[in-house]
């Protein structure tokens, strides 16, 4: 069958396309805003977490990173550039956090441009006209300061849907829209979300959105220490379970609220506290451990190996794996010393497990 007929209409030939041999081939990578997490160039990322776990001070404060040429951002090297922030949800809460994380690091007036416009990114008549409007708005920075914008941030990606659905078309347009605002600006778009309902791993809405980001981190916050933790769950190029920890800092504004009384807002600090040591998998040493932590918190400090062993027997495990389990704590370091004086080395806290 020839192309014409394949065809069938009696156009043009239908032509192949481009492919080349491996060694031919461009093998330029993308330049990275952020090292190791997949920010680059170009991209579309997301930062996923559910309500007042830090996303929108989390991404202020990379911005700002960006936006001062910071050499680091909570320990990963940044590219330096203007930066662009949508508040769409909560424009005056993204400036009050913008500036106080911006006196906190001593930045002079940096180029970090916020709007107060809520884009329909997901809209049947205003996605393209919106991201349009979105790619004009960063070529304007670009021309004013002198280079590209880096990064562009949309908060949040609920508030841009116009009237679209997130779980079918809007989402859809969305993706579509956010692709070609990165494409056309080489700037790495950053679209800041919520958690599936059914699912705190996945992401709310249609499963394109995940597909198409290039880079997913997800903020889980521990309710006893309220320490952040951002964890990289999806990166085309690079490792994933990568974290960055931090803690969410109240500040006092020098201005004041409409009854005179200060106003407060949070920043972002690298914490110092260290991260909790991961349970152990295995049941029986599961078990093992719960029973020495509350023995810990009864006011025991130490044991022997024969006292251990009878106490994983009186929470019934069987003797013939008493030893493994004793074993496999002292290798996973949850039990330090010797075999006349064991102790917990990870104590727990008063009232916990």
């Amino acid at each position: 069958m020839s192309a014409l007929d394949e065809a069938g209409d009696g156009s043009a030939p239908i032509q192949p396309y481009l492919a080349q041999r491996l060694n031919e081939c461009d093998s330029k990578h993308r330049a990275a805003i952020v090292q190791a997490l997949g920010f680059d160039e170009g991209a579309v990322g997301a930062v996923v977490g559910p309500p007042n776990a830090g996303k929108t001070a989390l991404v202020v404060s990379l911005e700002l990173a960006i936006a001062m040429r910071s050499e680091r951002w909570l320990g990963l090297k940044v590219a330096g550039g203007p930066a662009l922030y949508f508040g769409s949800e909560a424009p005056g809460s993204v400036i009050m956090r913008a500036r106080a994380a911006a006196q906190r690091m001593g930045a002079c007036n940096p180029p970090l441009y916020i709007s107060k416009a809520v884009p329909g990114l997901g809209g049947e008549g205003t996605a393209v006209v919106d991201a349009t409007r979105i790619i004009e708005t960063a070529r304007a920075i670009a021309a004013e300061e002198g280079e590209a914008v880096r990064i562009i941030a949309i908060d949040t990606l609920a508030a841009c849907l116009g009237d679209g659905d997130e779980n079918s078309d809007g989402m859809l347009r969305l993706v579509g829209a956010a692709q070609r605002i990165a494409l056309a600006t080489s700037a790495f778009v950053l679209l800041i979300h919520h958690p599936s309902k059914g699912d705190a791993a996945g992401l709310r809405g249609h499963g394109s959105l995940a597909a198409a980001c290039d880079s997913i981190l997800r903020i889980d916050v521990d309710e006893l220490t309220k320490i952040r933790t951002a964890t990289l769950i999806k990166a085309r190029d690079a490792a994933t379970g990568l974290q960055l920890r931090y803690e969410l800092e109240q500040v006092i504004l020098d201005e004041k609220d409409s009854f005179g009384d200060p106003v407060s807002t949070i920043v972002v600090k690298p914490t110092t506290q260290e991260p909790a040591k991961p349970r152990p998998s295995g049941k029986r040493q599961s078990a093992l451990l719960n029973e020495l932590e509350r023995r810990h918190r009864t006011g025991e400090r130490g044991w022997d190996e024969a006292t251990i062993r009878q106490a994983a027997r009186d929470i019934g495990i069987p003797k013939s794996s008493t030893q493994d389990a004793l074993k496999s704590l002292v290798t996973a370091g949850y039990l330090d010393g010797t075999t006349s004086s064991l102790v917990l080395r990870f104590p727990p806290r008063d009232g916990t497990k």
